[in-house]
């Protein structure tokens, strides 16, 4: 298993959908993660902590996991099917399925990590390399001229 961190979101031109971008920590593959745009609203909002007003759902249940004793976290990956990752947010050991986006929030703000199979990396990251330019300018170019159908089984 790989350990993936959140990049941040970028938003494709040509059809304003909404993608999170994930990095396998220690190498330059990226996966794409394309998310609606009110989970895009909110993991800018805590990339960026511009956390103001009422809490997101993500961070009212972070605040609520520290009222429960603050139990163990993590969260991995474990699929692909039709164009969806699948995960799960395990806690305290026993795992409960959850979109990636809203692990990845919740990772932010807690600090716990998300794995993914090796297998999955490989399969669906977009390897970045660095040359003259920067890694995360080169894959936004690359999600510019990308579409969700590339990456179907």
């Amino acid at each position: 298993m790989a350990e993936v961190e959140v990049v941040g979101i970028r938003v494709l031109e040509d059809n304003d959908q909404p993608v999170m971008v994930l990095r396998v920590v220690g190498s330059t593959r990226y996966l794409p993660v394309w998310v609606d745009t009110v989970s895009a609203a909110a993991l800018m909002s805590v990339v960026g902590g511009e956390l103001e007003g009422p809490a997101l759902t993500f961070d009212l249940f972070s605040k609520l996991l520290s009222r429960l004793g603050d139990p163990a976290l993590s969260g991995r990956i474990t699929g692909w099917d039709d164009g969806v990752y699948s995960a799960e947010l395990v806690v305290d050991g026993e795992p409960i399925a959850a979109r990636v986006s809203d692990i990845a929030a919740l990772a932010f703000v807690r600090g716990f990590t998300i794995t993914c199979p090796d297998e999955l990396g490989a399969q669906l990251g977009v390897e970045a390399f660095e040359e003259d330019k920067d890694v995360v300018e080169e894959f936004k170019s690359f999600l510019d001229h990308v579409d969700p159908d590339d990456f179907e089984k």
